[in-house]
This record gives C-alpha cells, structure tokens and sequence, in this order.
C-alpha cells in the first residue's frame, strides 16, 4: 500500500505533543516498518519544510532527536519505505476534486493522486468531509486507519 501522510507524523513527534498522540504516532510508524507499505512524500511541499524545521527547532531534545533520526531514514534514505515524488510527476487534479480542495490541502490531494492507491492518513476532519464523495479517493482519520492497519 502506498500511503500519503501530512504534518500530523512531525507533529505528533514534537517534544511538547500529547503523550497520546506520540502513541498514535509511534504505532502508526511500527506498523509501517514491519508492513511492506510505503509512505509517499512530494519532494517540495510543506511536510518537507516542516520537517527540517522541526529537526533544528527541537534538535536539543534527545529523545526528539532519535525519533527524528528514525524517521530521516525512513523518509528520504530507504527507498524500500517512501516514495519521492518529484513536481513534474504530480499529476493534475481533477476540476471537481480541485474546487472541493482547501488550498492549504492541494498539495496533499495531488500526491494522492499521483500515488498508486490514493490513499491519505490525515487528523484533519474539514479535508476528509470537503472530500467524502470523491470515489478515488481513500482518506482516513488516523484513529480510524490504525484500527485496521494494526489488526
């Protein structure tokens, strides 16, 4: 399965985020490492930006810093987990789908499309509801992907 995640995986990583979400967080990426799925990440975009800001940002916690260090590997050094997708390979939306996007969320949806199984991992309810009826599309809250994905 190739998956599309935003900047719900940095975040949830994030020294001062909830204990239960590092949880989430932290299941989700176990899960994924055992799983022979990978995640897909466009080369340029926000998560990209977020997370190099968050490794100088929070760089001085150690526990931070081995997750990170995890998830650097992950994400741009193991081609056996993520897929890089590069601008000029980012297909073009649909006109319907791209009027329903938030334009804070359009780069999500066109990796997701640019993606084999259109598959999105989000937390962000206003993306999944703007975009219920889209039948190409699979987009799940985490809660309700973990439920499936760990079992």
């Amino acid at each position: 399965m190739e998956i599309v995640v935003n900047e719900w995986l940095l975040d949830y990583m994030r020294p001062d985020s909830e204990d239960s979400d590092k949880i989430k967080v932290s299941k989700f990426v176990n899960a994924w490492v055992e799983k022979c799925d990978k995640v897909v990440i466009r080369r340029t975009c926000q998560f990209t930006s977020k997370f190099y800001h968050h490794m100088k940002k929070f760089g001085w916690d150690i526990d931070f810093k081995k997750r990170f260090t995890k998830l650097d590997h992950l994400l741009f050094r193991n081609s056996d987990k993520t897929i890089i997708v590069e601008e000029f390979d980012i297909k073009k939306l649909p006109k319907e789908i791209e009027e329903k996007t938030p334009l804070d969320d359009k780069y999500l949806i066109e990796l997701a499309y640019s993606s084999r199984d259109k598959t999105i991992v989000t937390t962000d309810q206003r993306l999944k509801k703007k975009l219920h009826d889209d039948v190409d599309l699979k987009i799940y809250l985490l809660e309700e992907f973990l439920g499936g994905y760990l079992s």
